[in-house]
């Protein structure tokens, strides 16, 4: 009998315990106060639709936009090959190509071209660094240290996206036709720097 006495103490026990915590519970998740100390208010989140339709807009690329340069069309030439790859799109690292730099004579940034061979259908894309003077003074100010960087460098004097790109694409269509030929035999008619 000793053990049927004590399961209605335990019993009563726990239903004490339970009645305290639902009155004080009620208690602190009804009243009007904040449960937190005044010297440190909750942070406050942003309504995520505070920001809606300001935020900065994707960049536009190449295959978005009316293409800035006349090519010739893509034609077979004697020897087999074409005279040109296919440009499926182009774009820059951080660069907007409609909005173009925020000081047209003073940028740098990279460059990506993307070609298919028309006699296979293989796509690859190419990285070129494009830079104004002014922009690569400004990198060098900025960075401290001496400049290095890995393949083609086209320097222009101001934003132009039509001579950028066809800057880019002389040099690829000499290239591309002939990719034999010898650099000593073949004439470079653009205004590269020849030192």
């Amino acid at each position: 009998m000793g053990a049927i006495a004590v399961e209605p103490a335990k019993l009563a026990i726990f239903l004490i315990f339970l009645i305290a915590f639902i009155v004080i519970t009620r208690r602190m998740f009804s009243s009007g106060k904040p449960s937190y100390s005044s010297e440190y208010p909750p942070p406050s989140f942003p309504d995520a639709r505070d920001g809606y339709g300001t935020s900065k807009q994707p960049a536009a690329i190449g295959s978005e936009l009316p293409f800035p340069v006349s090519l010739p069309p893509v034609q077979q030439l004697p020897n087999g090959r074409y005279n040109r790859p296919n440009v499926l799109n182009y774009y820059f690292s951080n660069l907007d190509l409609k909005a173009g730099p925020g000081n047209p004579r003073s940028f740098c940034d990279q460059l990506f071209v993307e070609f298919e061979a028309p006699e296979t259908g293989a796509v690859w894309t190419s990285e070129y660094t494009v830079a104004t003077p002014f922009g690569l003074q400004d990198l060098l100010d900025q960075s401290g240290q001496n400049l290095g960087f890995e393949g083609t460098i086209v320097i222009v004097p101001r934003w132009d996206m039509a001579q950028i790109l066809g800057t880019v694409l002389d040099d690829v269509m000499e290239k591309y036709a002939d990719p034999d030929a010898k650099a000593a035999d073949s004439r470079d008619h653009s205004r590269r720097y020849q030192g």
